[in-house]
């Protein structure tokens, strides 16, 4: 599923002049430079599926953002517009174009200076122009796909997962901890910094978490994602219960340890659902999710 920023690369210069800048700042520090400019491709595919059965149902959605990076006041304000959006559901497009001149989706975070996001601007204007954009005949599944409360909400996640758990931690490789999340799900995840390594003109960090799940919660949440899903291949949800459930997450982030500018992200989810029907019959379910986000510099 939170936002990232770039930092000004006419700066490196000037930074990496000394020895004490080429090792690094000691923390994760989120500092990204006004003025700075970067094109994000993120790239989203999840599926469903009844292992064993022909059922199965593919969501693949791809938004390329044209995102830039301005002061305002003590905060940090990260501009984002969309200039490419596809969405397809079993093959089948329901969104799929460029946007051009004067079509202006966009949203925008307002960051302040302990990076947290203080405000999430545009979002209510995306999800209607966002849900306007459908071909005929996918205008409900559009304006079910793209509410505000939905739009907001991706944005602060997106931005959550590479700042709020890294920033102040240590950039050394082998550095490590645990954190909590916001997840019901999850009971912690712990980061670990693995190297540091080339990212384009400068150094970036890889970062890996790995979660500590929480089955109960894990299933609860697996049967209302499946709910939908279950009654359109003829099973009942309300005569269903959870009789075992699996998670697997797994996240790498490679992120510029002096302005948490991220060069690229993976995010992987995986849960095995097995589901009691009438009869004590088992429903086997399974759910695919990963995202991957790439950015380009000028």
């Amino acid at each position: 599923m939170h936002s990232r920023c770039l930092a000004c690369l006419v700066l490196a210069t000037a930074a990496c002049a000394t020895a004490p800048a080429q090792k690094g700042p000691a923390t994760f520090t989120y500092a990204p430079a006004p003025g700075t400019k970067y094109v994000r491709t993120v790239k989203l595919v999840s599926e469903t599926s009844l292992p064993g059965t022909a059922f199965r149902q593919l969501d693949e959605r791809e938004f390329v953002w044209n995102i830039g990076i301005e002061r305002e006041g003590d905060s940090t304000l990260v501009k984002q517009q969309l200039q490419r959006l596809v969405v397809r559901i079993n093959g089948a497009d329901v969104l799929d174009g460029e946007r051009g001149p004067g079509a202006d989706v966009s949203v925008d975070l307002v960051v302040d200076r302990s990076a947290q996001v203080t405000e999430v601007r545009g979002a209510e204007k995306a999800a209607q122009l966002l849900a306007a954009l459908a071909r005929p005949g996918a205008r409900e599944v559009a304006q079910t796909m793209f509410t505000p409360e939905l739009v907001k909400d991706i944005a602060v996640a997106r931005f959550d997962m590479v700042v709020r758990d890294i920033v102040g931690r240590p950039t050394a490789p082998g550095s490590s901890w645990t954190v909590p999340d916001t997840d019901p799900a999850v009971r912690s995840k712990t980061l670990t910094v693995d190297r540091t390594e080339p990212c384009g003109a400068t150094s970036c960090a890889r970062v890996s978490a790995e979660y500590a799940v929480n089955p109960r919660a894990g299933a609860r949440r697996a049967l209302q994602s499946a709910a939908t899903f279950l009654a359109r291949n003829g099973v009942d949800p309300r005569s269903t219960e959870v009789a075992e459930a699996t998670l697997e997450y797994r996240d790498e982030l490679l992120l510029e340890q002096a302005t948490m500018v991220d060069h690229g992200a993976t995010f992987s989810e995986t849960a095995r659902v097995v589901f009691a029907g009438q009869g004590g019959q088992p429903i086997p379910v399974e759910f695919k999710a990963k995202l991957e986000q790439s950015s380009e510099f000028p």
